[in-house]
């Protein structure tokens, strides 16, 4: 089965090196110094991570994966990861403008940055630093929906786009609480405050008995605040799948007339409307590739069993966006 989404992709090809000049937001001391592994905080010890992310075309990170760190073994990588809700860089720009890419991204911990900081000033173990387990790549049972999104813009945003993100501590039943901004842009706009109401709109699927005992479990969750224009704008440029289907089902589910043509493989499309649990509703066939043979009516059904996470990566919500999911059916051939 191959599944296809009318979004932007990230290319195939070496990453973008990010430099100082790439950087639009880059990480604080005070914010670098919050996830320093412990013991190479306690022993002033430098670090580095390189972290290879997708970047999207407003210059947010939005899947990252460690590519190195030193000293290995060190814990710098896992903790450069934790600064990915706070990174905006400058997008590549492709033909038609800003494009979603590759990047390389280094992330340097320099105990030298940090002496006028009380953490390493006074005493080690500042208040900066928390020991607590962050959950990344969280699953949302419950998340803000666009009309959420549009009332809490602040009346200070001047009609700009801003991006918050609100760190949250996980209760053990999905709910968050103690929630604070964690990064805003642009600043003294009211983006941080609006992105820390909004979080009571949003609930972590999680088990119980799956939380860890010892450090409390966080969440960070960015929020990008379109403008008011832009209201209307719901496009989901980065969804992340919970749920799918058994390629056996579309075998299943290949369309008789076309097999009795002595065709093997063929693509549907479905259209589909994201509800705000990330269901996909409402879906019709569009034309596919070959027309009329009923692939598209396969794709329909392929398409009601499939789900995205109700808040993307990049800080946005789902719910009312319309998809086209191409997907190619292939006839099991017996030898």
């Amino acid at each position: 089965m191959m599944l296809g989404i009318l979004a932007a992709a990230a290319v195939e090809a070496a990453p973008q090196v990010v430099n100082n000049d790439d950087w639009v937001t880059r990480p604080t001391t005070a914010e670098i110094l919050s996830v320093w592994p412990k013991t190479a905080f306690a022993n002033r010890i430098d670090g580095r991570a390189v972290l290879i992310c997708k970047v999207d075309a407003r210059g947010l990170a939005e899947e990252c994966k460690v590519d190195s760190e030193t000293p290995e073994h060190s814990g710098f990588g896992a903790a450069a990861l934790l600064l990915r809700p706070t990174f905006r860089l400058k997008p590549a720009m492709g033909g038609a403008g800003p494009a979603t890419t590759l990047m390389s991204i280094p992330i340097e911990f320099k105990a030298s940055d940090q002496d006028d900081n009380i953490g390493f000033r006074a005493h080690r173990g500042a208040p900066e630093m928390r020991e607590v387990t962050m959950l990344d790549h969280p699953v949302w049972a419950q998340a803000a929906s666009f009309t959420d999104l549009a009332r809490a813009y602040p009346a200070r945003g001047g009609g700009v786009e801003g991006f918050a993100v609100a760190h949250c501590h996980v209760e053990r039943n999905g709910a968050l609480s103690t929630c604070e901004a964690r990064k805003e842009t642009p600043a003294d706009h009211g983006f941080g405050a609006a992105a820390v109401g909004l979080a009571n709109r949003f609930r972590v699927q999680i088990d119980p008995s799956a939380i860890p005992r010892g450090p409390p479990l966080w969440v960070d969750i960015p929020m990008r605040f379109p403008t008011p224009a832009a209201e209307i704008d719901r496009a989901v440029s980065s969804p992340t799948w919970l749920a799918g289907f058994d390629p056996g089902q579309a075998v299943k589910l290949f369309p008789p007339e076309a097999a009795a043509k002595g065709l093997t493989t063929g693509r549907g499309v479905a259209e589909c409307v994201v509800a705000q649990d990330g269901a996909l509703t409402q879906c019709k066939p569009l034309p596919g590739d070959p027309e009329g043979l009923g692939f598209s009516t396969a794709a329909v059904k392929l398409a009601s069993l499939m789900r995205m996470n109700p808040w993307t990566a990049d800080g946005g919500p789902v719910d009312g966006a319309v998809i086209r999911l191409p997907i190619r059916l292939n006839l099991a051939v017996k030898k």
